[in-house]
């Protein structure tokens, strides 16, 4: 049957969700606050949804059609965007355009989209399940279905790393297997941090959750340095490849760790672009040095993990720190981990290709060769490269164009774009973006597709466009 493979994955991700609903639906039935009602709606359709994929997915094959697989992971977040709305609408909390923009913005871990503080506490924990099971469910395509879609990531997750992928189902587990171990475990690590830092347990257990998801979502003020310490260490390890993370765990060795080159880049970038925001801060008057490097260092990670931290401050940073904090988001973190923008990987491949090639302008006859993580990228790979680094940028900017049409500024939709497209609402905010609800229905549904754009991995998005296009005309 066609499409068997994309009911499987639409079943066993629904099932998840389902059993996740649970969560919400229990504290409100124990603390009776009256919202249970609107948790079933959502919980019902789910388990109907559930079963009925199942049914459809019982004849997929042993192994994974790419454009069934595609199809999956472009289809996937608008599902989720729908389940993750009916409990707002139904409680009447937003309207279905608003609660189907929050519903993306939480499973695309991009973000709040309203106002989280005048909502009750089981939306506040259904919106942080969101961003939680958005991030896992993320990872999770990330090393199945993405290295079949595109091999770039293919690479960079097998270069010091004891996996080769395949489109069979059962070697697919074993990596979901893998990274969900770690995820959970960078979880519990992360809340016993934040209850290290005088957080109670249910707060932390959320404020983990949300870190480690690069959700962004601050339960409590962030100002404390134990609380600032707990957030920059979820931050870091979410920007790490969770597959290596499960070599290191597994092997109880950091080799892997010392020995990875987009590792050891993406510290360099971390430790150079804090030294610089530190220093302009501290040259403007804002701080003493020993602040200038803390408050830098917690910006900085909270904006190349693309998790979208703010502390008060951040709104009197100078222009360059502001600008820089921007572009840092469109780096996000290493291949393999949760993060978004377009990884650290593909900019190194870029910068080594760019050296080489002057250097082959040079001495025409010298054969060049580019490597990363100690082995050889081949030539599909650096095409693969350039073709999502330029079907990014266009994306970018004729997304911004749109937005535009919405009455925001140049560096508003600018702003607006990037925060859609890397996952990253803080992003937006820096340019002093207005109010996300108060954009027109048409705005907020194309900021959604932005969102889900930046998490399906862009090359996805066109090959369903391609595929449906050439459906259509053997049809017509």
């Amino acid at each position: 049957m066609k499409g068997a493979f994309i009911f499987f994955g639409m079943s066993r991700m629904l099932s998840f969700i389902g059993a996740l609903l649970l969560v919400p639906l229990a504290v409100s039935v124990y603390s009776g606050d009256g919202t249970a009602s609107a948790f079933w709606p959502s919980l019902i359709t789910t388990a109907a949804g559930a079963a009925l994929f199942q049914v459809g997915g019982r004849t997929r094959k042993r192994q994974m059609p790419l454009t069934e697989g595609t199809a999956l992971l472009f289809f996937a977040w608008f599902v989720l965007a729908l389940v993750g709305a009916m409990p707002f609408v139904c409680a009447g909390i937003l309207v279905p355009a608003d609660a189907f923009t929050e519903g993306m913005a939480a499973f695309t871990t991009n973000g709040t989209f309203m106002s989280i503080e005048q909502v009750p506490a089981t939306f506040r924990i259904w919106h942080i399940l969101m961003e939680w099971a958005g991030a896992l469910i993320f990872i999770s395509f990330f090393v199945t279905v993405v290295p079949q879609v595109s091999n770039v990531f293919s690479f960079g997750l097998t270069g010091n790393n004891p996996f080769v992928f395949t489109t069979g189902l059962t070697r697919m587990f074993s990596f979901v297997k893998a990274v969900s171990i770690i995820y959970v475990f960078l979880t519990v690590l992360s809340c016993i941090a934040y209850t290290a830092a005088g957080l109670s347990f249910d707060t932390a257990v959320l404020q983990a959750m949300t870190t480690v998801s690069t959700g962004g979502t601050s339960l409590v003020p962030l100002v404390s340095p134990g609380l600032v310490a707990a957030a920059m260490i979820g931050m870091f390890l979410s920007s790490c490849n969770f597959l290596l993370l499960y070599r290191i765990l597994r092997e109880r060795s950091i080799r892997a760790f010392r020995f990875n080159t987009e590792i050891r880049v993406f510290a360099v970038l971390v430790i150079g672009a804090t030294f610089l925001v530190a220093m302009n801060i501290r040259d403007g008057g804002l701080y003493p040095w020993s602040d200038s490097l803390r408050t830098a260092l917690f910006h900085v990670l909270s904006f190349v993990s693309t998790t979208g931290f703010t502390g008060p401050e951040a709104v009197t940073f100078p222009e360059f720190d502001r600008l820089l904090l921007f572009l840092l988001v469109f780096v996000g973190g290493c291949v393999g981990s949760v993060t978004g923008g377009m990884r650290v990987l593909r900019f190194l491949i870029l910068l080594k290709m760019t050296g080489r090639e002057l250097l082959r302008t040079l001495h025409p006859q010298m054969v060049v060769n580019v490597k990363a993580n100690n082995m050889s990228v081949p030539l599909p790979v650096i095409s693969r490269v350039l073709n999502v680094f330029f079907l990014f940028t266009v994306m970018f900017f004729f997304s911004a164009l749109v937005l535009s049409l919405a009455g925001l500024t140049p560096l508003q939709a600018l702003g607006l774009a990037g925060a859609g497209l890397t996952g990253t609402s803080a992003a937006a905010s820096l340019f002093e973006t207005a109010e996300l609800t108060a954009l027109p229905v048409w705005a907020k549904l194309y900021y959604s597709f932005t969102m889900a754009l930046g998490r399906m991995e862009i090359v996805a998005f066109f090959i369903v466009l391609q595929t449906g296009t050439h459906f259509l005309r053997r049809r017509w």
